[in-house]
């Protein structure tokens, strides 16, 4: 402020008594951040950065029929539209082909190309697992862990056996939820109407 401004600013308030204040607590949370703390913070990114498919395990814990059906939906993904899905009526944007992947390799691969499918808008995609039927001490691996996975991951809202004509029994179907910017491009339109 000026030195006009104060003055003025202080003829004005001549008459005014302060209010009281109730003495502040200060709280000290533990929350402060050590040396440690964040090497462990830099640590955990840099290894989810490398390794997408983090949280998900290589490991079978329930083993599916090669020709048999995987299906999964969230609560709230409606009926007609899971049915639709099943029948294949939405064409996959985006195809992930897993044949000849060892077990590791399509974890982080498929943890990392649902992650892109939701950024960069795809809502329906498909995974090409194979059955598995060349391998008969562990058929339907890869089948039986994209089974296991895919509930895990975040944007996926459904998932089905493909229909004969995307590869049947060695393909899947993905549903992908919107991510924001399908969001906000959805109620724009909606606004116009």
């Amino acid at each position: 402020m000026k030195d006009d401004d104060t003055e003025l600013f202080r003829e004005l308030m001549q008459d005014v008594t302060p209010l009281r204040q109730e003495p502040i607590a200060v709280v000290k949370h533990g929350t402060e951040k050590t040396e440690v703390h964040a090497l462990r913070r830099e640590a955990a990114m840099a290894e989810a950065q490398t390794d997408p498919g983090l949280g998900l395990t290589d490991e079978v814990r329930e083993w599916v029929d090669p020709d048999g059906i995987i299906a999964w939906r969230r609560n709230g993904v409606q009926d007609g539209v899971f049915r639709q899905l099943k029948k294949g009526n939405y064409e996959p944007q985006a195809t992930l082909n897993m044949h000849q992947m060892r077990v590791k390799e399509a974890r982080i691969e498929v943890a990392r190309f649902i992650q892109d499918c939701y950024r960069y808008g795809v809502r329906t995609c498909m995974l090409i697992h194979g059955k598995g039927k060349r391998s008969p001490e562990r058929p339907a691996l890869l089948k039986s862990l994209c089974n296991q996975w895919l509930p895990e991951l975040e944007p996926v809202l459904a998932f089905h056996t493909a229909h004969k004509k995307h590869g049947g029994e060695g393909a899947t179907y993905v549903m992908i939820r919107k991510n924001m910017n399908s969001k906000l491009e959805n109620r724009e339109q909606n606004r116009k109407r």
